[in-house]
């Protein structure tokens, strides 16, 4: 168990410049108890703000003629499709809405042609938001959201560039669903089945003729079933496992016993394959493991015809019409191979459309000065502070509710209560439903920050400032530092924006503040770091003692090829691994701990315990469960509850919030009744106070998208937006936020010279958590 360090003495709260950076060599100190990550991941769009302005018509937006209105846009959609690197984007992102006109739109326009669009008002409206997303928005993906690398630096003032801002580098990956997808198909051919590999579920304990599943009693195995079972301690091709078994003769015995024990889930059957950047590559690790030497051939020669469609994608980047051609080609192979589509379906968007996507590197290194990081220091390890409360409470609290969940589960079936039963009836609680732990300490955290926000040493409409001299001692009073209940809650990520100002050192503004995980996990990072050993070898240093990690099942929801879960930054040395439910593994074949044979109990002091069915250790619960916990309080780092208006918040001279406006639907005009422009839904968002640039918020998009009140097609977007949100919903409200830094305020520069948005992804380490074993004895085993 962790101690809480003493509180900072007024000294050790003193400047910025006499900071010490003693420590890891990884990471520098930046106040207090935290540290920060000298590199960070510097995220952008891949396309110029400028090509938004084609979109603005400032100068007639209030007037009744919608001629010149309906003129430019026709003009400004004209002008961005017919940018290769726009209609290459759409053709990764979208490569049936391609098909279906814009490629021939384009090539009308390539040729000479007039530009004339059928449903006109419907797909400019459409270009016009796939502009703004791919020149307004902070991504990691493909070209138009290219990784660059930065570093906190300690030897020189400013921001410092090197390169040339273009790409350094593509490289194409294949989506997971697409390569089961082959597995599957693959797996269903009846040649295949001695060949196929048999593993006991996951989540499954197995003691001798006890079978124990997740959310179900105990079950009884037959002498065969058992028999199988047990020599299934590491997976087995199913060919080698009935000779295993015994002689030919017992063979359709134990063929059957198989049959059971497959129906019953307690065996899985088939060519697993776990999530990882290769997933092509465990395809065929286990293809090479078929004897029959003409059969492997010929599959992996029907991969290798895969593989070359897949390399004339690669060799199409940077030209639309050929990347169009090589994907419907690689779609044609798939489709053979696979026996089903080459898309997934628009619910599954998150998942992957494609078959293959491709993640950059752009040509751009970044350090960050020291007077930069000066500026940072107080600001941000005050903000940390409190997030450190924050997710020691959550912890706190949700292992108060688990331990109900436990007792319940406990009295319903009177036997000890498996690990995996408390997860899945422990839903709400790890979806922080609202009423659940995380949502009543959001609520609490409120209610102190507010407490603090009364401190304001400046106060205006559109700005309040604060003082991190004023706040200080009554942050360690209202956020009383102590331990955190699992290892990842060391590590927050925020990310930070540099705001140019004319005169003036750039402003730093925080966008979100990401609470216990490193967003580095994220695979596009580690695929796109210049020395991935490198960020392996900071995660390393930042858990010495180990952590748990759940090994997510590829059809989880939360799941994708190119994201985090499942972590990319794995140490598979010093982590511990468990399964939950179905899932294909961990991609380094170690062994993952059933959950259904971890047993949660209390110890003495009342604290939830896992303990091993099978081994002589203990962990705290919340430990066992840091994954899931960090997912409930990620995004939960919000100082102020939502309101009609909040004004831009500053801690010294840091933007800690962003103005915004919480409104509505009911309140904003939204029907179009041939208003082309949408003059008066403009006027409304002017009354309110609103700057031209903002990110709106709607029910019907999960991400922000930018609003430019100058823009007749952006504001027929938002007005979609508002119709569809008040169709679902007619108590539906819309959150605004202004755009910042604005566009006149960006600081990175493209390839051409224009300027671009950005922000940087950092990590930060509490240094005030102590180390300690990742499990103890069980002293009623050694007992």
């Amino acid at each position: 168990m962790t101690v809480a360090p003493p509180p900072s003495s007024p000294a050790s709260e003193s400047s910025a410049s006499s900071e010490s950076t003693t420590g890891p060599a990884h990471r520098l100190t930046l106040h207090g108890d935290w540290s920060l990550w000298r590199l960070a991941a510097l995220r952008s769009a891949g396309m110029p703000i400028s090509w938004l302005d084609a979109f603005a018509v400032p100068s007639c937006a209030d007037d009744d003629s919608d001629t010149r209105s309906r003129e430019t846009a026709a003009a400004a959609v004209r002008s961005v499709v017919a940018q290769p690197a726009f209609l290459e984007a759409v053709t990764w992102q979208n490569p049936a809405l391609v098909r279906n006109w814009m490629g021939g739109f384009a090539a009308d326009l390539a040729a000479g042609g007039d530009g004339r669009l059928s449903r006109r008002d419907q797909r400019e409206a459409l270009v016009a938001f796939l502009a703004q997303r791919y020149c307004a928005k902070n991504e990691t993906i493909g070209f138009f959201g290219p990784v660059a690398w930065a570093r906190f630096g300690d030897d020189h003032p400013g921001i410092r560039t090197d390169g040339t801002s273009g790409l350094r580098s593509r490289s194409l990956f294949r989506e997971h669903w697409a390569v089961d997808a082959i597995a599957r198909a693959f797996a269903a051919r009846p040649e295949l089945h001695p060949h196929l590999i048999a593993r006991r579920h996951p989540a499954c304990s197995f003691d001798g003729r006890v079978l124990r599943r997740p959310r179900r009693r105990p079950q009884q195995l037959d002498a065969d079933e058992a028999a199988l079972t047990a020599l299934l301690d590491r997976p087995r091709q199913v060919g080698e496992l009935l000779s295993a078994y015994g002689p030919p003769e017992a063979q359709p015995t134990a063929e059957q016993a198989l049959e059971r024990l497959t129906a019953t889930g307690a065996v899985l059957v088939g060519l697993p394959v776990p999530v990882t950047d290769r997933p092509e590559d465990v395809l065929r690790g286990h293809l090479a493991q078929i004897p029959d030497e003409k059969l492997r051939g010929g599959l992996l020669a029907e991969l290798d015809r895969l593989d070359r469609a897949v390399d004339a994608v690669a060799d199409a980047a940077g030209d639309p019409i050929a990347l169009r051609d090589a994907l419907d080609r690689l779609g044609t192979e798939f489709r053979s191979l696979a026996g089903v589509g080459d898309q997934r379906a628009k619910p599954d968007r998150d998942l992957g459309r494609c078959i293959v996507y491709e993640d950059c590197r752009r040509d751009l290194d970044v350090t960050i000065g020291v007077d930069l990081i000066d500026d940072l220091r107080a600001p941000l390890g005050l903000l940390l502070d409190t997030a450190r409360w924050l997710v020691r409470e959550s912890g706190a609290e949700l292992e108060r509710e688990f331990a109900a969940r436990a007792d319940s589960l406990r009295a319903a079936s009177g036997r000890p209560v498996a690990l995996c039963d408390l997860v899945m009836a422990s839903g709400d609680l790890l979806g922080g439903l609202p009423g659940t732990a995380v949502a009543r300490v959001a609520d609490d955290f409120q209610a102190r920050w507010a407490e603090l926000l009364a401190t304001a040493t400046e106060s205006s409409a559109s700005s309040v400032r604060l003082s991190t001299e004023a706040m200080a001692p009554l942050v360690r009073t209202l956020f009383p530092a102590g331990p955190v209940g699992w290892r990842a809650a060391r590590q927050h990520s925020p990310d930070l924006m540099l705001r140019e100002r004319p005169g003036h050192r750039p402003q730093w503004v925080l966008g979100e503040l990401h609470l216990a995980v490193n967003t580095l996990e994220n695979r596009a990072f580690a695929t796109q770091a210049d020395d991935r050993a490198e960020l392996r070898a900071a995660t390393a240093a930042d858990f010495p003692d180990g952590r748990f990690v759940p090994v997510y099942p590829a059809a989880s929801p939360a799941v994708t090829s190119r994201t985090y879960p499942p972590l990319a930054l794995d140490l598979p040395d010093l982590y511990q691994y468990w399964s939950w439910t179905a899932d294909e593994g961990h991609p380094s074949g170690r062994a993952a701990l059933p959950g259904a044979g971890l047993v949660v109990e209390q110890d003495d002091g009342g604290r939830l315990l896992v303990r091993s069915a099978d081994a002589d250790w203990r962990a705290p619960l919340t430990e066992v469960l840091g994954e899931f916990l960090t997912a409930v309080v990620a995004n939960r780092f919000g100082i102020r509850p939502r309101a009609g208006h909040q004004p831009r918040l500053l801690l010294d001279d840091v933007v800690i919030a962003r103005e915004s406006w919480h409104v509505p639907v009911s309140e904003l005009p939204h029907t179009v009744d041939n208003d082309y422009r949408h003059r008066a839904l403009r006027r409304r968002l002017q009354e309110l106070g609103m700057p031209r640039w903002l990110f709106a918020r709607t029910p019907d998009q999960p991400k922000p998208y930018l609003v430019d009140q100058d823009a007749p097609l952006s504001l027929r977007n938002l007005a979609r937006g508002l119709r569809r949100s008040v169709a679902s919903d007619a108590e539906a409200a819309i959150t605004f936020t202004e755009m910042l830094p604005s566009p006149d305020e960006l600081w990175l520069a493209g390839p051409d010279g224009r300027p671009h948005t950005s922000e940087l992804r950092v990590v930060v380490h509490d240094d005030s958590q102590v180390q300690s074993p990742l499990t103890t004895p069980d002293r009623t085993a050694s007992a």
